[in-house]
């Protein structure tokens, strides 16, 4: 009688693997992944093949630092299932609702709810005067640097045409608005977090910044806390979290951290991987309102 220990263990055969070894050229990133912003964001299609040769069909792609998950949702497009999660809670929300279903006509209808209840309010902080026929109409851009306005844009007078893409100083007008305007309490709630890490160091390259409202001018500010009450009182649930990942995905455009771009007048973007400062800077309506 054989030793019941004496038992062969049969061989378990590992599925062959072609390995990678060649370059996969990088695709420029589709509207799923550009959508909302997120620095040092991997390409698509080099990650899917990676997907695609290291785990098999109906396995599970686990990524502890998900970021705005690409490997999760390369992972779902491909035939896997996945595991996703990360520290920062926006990365694990832009992963959510990348792929969550919605209805997009109860997306725009929410939307509009919100641009008719804060539209004219918001407009309102943005006035300014034709330079040629003195008609009132909401400038496009202030142009800022560090913390006083020097100019004012617009691409056409509502009456008369009249164009100004640089050099056109504010007027009184424009000057009294902000003095209204820097005067006034901000009551609506709005973010004062420090940046600072809890062992009291500033976060990677942070600047003359102190805390995040610091990063906006007070005329965006007080137009941004407008819009997000206004969000915040929106029945659905649902269309709340899609309504203030929109949000979230445009408000870098209306920061200081936006410089003034000589080849685009009334344009702008975040362009350093930082909270950083830009000494002059662009400020933007149409940020707010897109």
């Amino acid at each position: 009688m054989p030793d019941e220990f004496d038992t062969k263990i049969p061989k378990i055969r590992k599925p062959r693997i072609d390995h990678l070894n060649r370059q996969i050229p990088p695709e420029a990133h589709t509207a799923m992944y550009n959508w909302h912003k997120f620095w040092s964001r991997k390409t698509w299609n080099v990650v899917a093949e990676f997907i695609k040769t290291y785990c098999p069909q109906n396995g599970v792609v686990f990524d502890p630092f998900a970021g705005s998950g690409v490997s999760a949702i390369e992972a779902l497009k491909n035939g896997r299932r996945t595991i996703a999660c990360d520290i920062l809670p926006v990365a694990t929300e832009i992963i959510r609702l990348t792929i969550k279903p919605v209805s997009t006509k109860k997306l725009r209808e929410a939307y509009e709810r919100v641009e008719k209840k804060v539209k004219d309010k918001v407009l309102s902080l943005y006035k300014t005067k034709c330079r040629n026929c003195g008609a009132e109409f909401p400038l496009t851009c202030a142009i800022w640097k560090q913390d006083k306005c020097i100019e004012i844009r617009y691409p056409a007078c509502s009456k008369c045409r009249d164009k100004r893409t640089k050099d056109t100083p504010p007027v009184d007008f424009d000057e009294e608005m902000l003095k209204k305007i820097e005067k006034k309490e901000i009551t609506e709630w709005y973010p004062r977090q420090k940046l600072y890490h809890i062992n009291g160091k500033p976060f990677k390259e942070k600047q003359q910044y102190e805390s995040l409202d610091g990063l906006f001018t007070k005329r965006n500010l007080q137009a941004l806390a407008w819009l997000m009450e206004v969000i915040e009182d929106e029945p659905s649930r649902e269309m709340r979290e899609f309504l203030k990942i929109g949000f979230s995905s445009m408000v870098h455009l209306c920061t200081k951290m936006c410089p003034v771009r000589p080849t685009r007048p009334y344009s702008s973007a975040w362009t350093e991987q930082s909270y950083w400062f830009a000494e002059e800077f662009m400020e933007r309506v149409s940020a707010i309102l897109s």
